[in-house]
């Protein structure tokens, strides 16, 4: 047995006045969006519709690209909860509340995960107020019918899990753990990368005598991540006669963040993709392509004998994308009024702020080793998904995933701010004494 707690409980949550105003602020702020673009009546859909559309008219899970018919172009999670809403005679409008309500559970989330790291009621007030206020999620939420809203939960419910793993180190939570990655990895496969993440954390932050222990439970982690993905993984490899994880567009997607007209961003200019600039003859040399594994493995081919050609601008590219990630690419909001560039712009520098006050306060706080070992696993988050990501292509929504576990740190921001006034004040009490 772990002779100590390793991460804090943090203290009891105030249900009636936090959760409650949390709640209504949250969901106010994202049905006024909503009402206001009248995205009610016109929501922006994307392909999830169409693949939910073709499964409940007997086409499977299919889709229409580049001139052919995909089986495995996305993952399947969100395109089965909306075809289950409309199997159960709802539409996009029910799509939307259902993400509103799924965007108001996560901001409650993120003031208790920021309650329980910093111990402190206000910690958790100011996360859960930032998490409300994000414009970002109100906008996914609201508007669009689009599998955003779930990728960041999954992203912020994996670091929960590993915090109680790390609390209670049993098998019940390993399984719980291992299936929240798998669920996630069906939403978002960039996911998968926060298991060998958060296993490494595990071990690292413990003694040496409990490895044992830990190791097996990391395993049964995998296990039960794995034999969630492992049906829709078994079903890919039927059809293609192949090995595919997950989809078969990663290469596509690796292509657009790695050849001669890559911006970094899937958008070139406001009118204009990355995919625009192709020529005509390889436009039309992908088209005669008969499936998607050969189209797979087209976009493949051209990356890396872009890479194999200059290794120096693939790395120069991937620099840049990293930089993109956590600032502004030129391409940023291109879709948006100039004006909701400006405003999440302020917000998002804010944050930052928050932040970087919430992990200097942590800093300080030598004695809550349980504190920085949790602000680790954040961090640690953060640079592995931030680097799996500048591999690809980058845009702002996906930074917006996983700005929930930036969001939990700015919430200690409270914890920084009054102590750097507090001893301001006491210094400036020391020095009036002294004179």
């Amino acid at each position: 047995m772990m002779s100590t707690t390793l991460v804090d409980r943090g203290r009891p949550f105030h249900w009636c006045s936090d959760w409650l105003g949390l709640v209504l602020l949250a969901f106010g702020l994202r049905l006024t969006a909503a009402l206001v673009t009248d995205s009610f009546h016109h929501p922006q859909v994307y392909e999830y519709e169409n693949l939910a559309r073709a499964m409940l008219d007997g086409r499977g899970f299919t889709f229409r690209h580049l001139g052919i018919t995909y089986h495995s172009y996305a993952p399947p999670l969100y395109a089965w909860l909306c075809a289950m809403i409309y199997s159960a005679g709802g539409t996009v409008v029910a799509v939307l509340v259902v993400q509103m309500l799924v965007s108001v559970g996560h901001v409650v989330l993120v003031q208790v995960l920021a309650e329980r790291l910093f111990q402190r009621r206000g910690a958790g007030l100011i996360a859960g107020l930032l998490m409300a206020l994000h414009p970002g999620l109100i906008i996914y939420a609201s508007t669009k019918a689009h599998p955003l809203t779930f990728d960041a939960l999954f992203f912020t419910l994996v670091l929960w899990q590993f915090w109680r793993l790390r609390d209670q180190p049993s098998f019940g939570r390993a399984a719980v753990t291992g299936a929240v990655i798998g669920l996630g990895v069906l939403s978002r496969a960039t996911i998968g990368v926060l298991l060998p993440l958060g296993c490494l954390w595990l071990l690292a932050t413990s003694a040496r005598q409990d490895w044992p222990k830990l190791f097996a439970r990391c395993v049964a982690v995998g296990v039960c991540a794995v034999a969630i993905v492992a049906p829709w993984t078994i079903r890919n490899t039927l059809i293609h006669r192949q090995f595919v994880p997950m989809v078969t567009v990663d290469s596509e997607v690796f292509w657009r963040g790695n050849n001669p007209a890559a911006t970094g961003h899937s958008y070139i200019d406001s009118g204009r993709l990355v995919i625009d600039a192709m020529s005509a003859e390889s436009r039309a040399e992908l088209r005669r392509l008969p499936n998607e594994m050969e189209q797979s493995r087209w976009f493949r081919q051209r990356a890396l004998e872009f890479i194999e050609a200059d290794p120096g601008a693939f790395l120069r590219l991937t620099m840049r994308k990293l930089f993109y990630f956590w600032w502004f690419s030129p391409q940023t909001g291109v879709l948006y009024p100039r004006l909701w560039l400006y405003g999440y712009q302020g917000y998002y520098l804010l944050v930052l702020f928050l932040s970087g006050f919430g992990l200097w306060s942590i800093a300080r706080q030598s004695r809550r080793m349980c504190a920085q070992r949790g602000a680790l696993l954040i961090v640690a988050f953060l640079v592995g998904l931030s680097g799996l990501q500048s591999f690809y292509y980058v845009e702002g929504r996906h930074r917006w995933a996983i700005e929930p576990l930036i969001i939990v740190l700015a919430g200690g921001s409270v914890v920084g701010l009054s102590r750097a006034v507090t001893t301001r004040w006491r210094n400036r009490v020391a020095a009036s004494n002294i004179c």
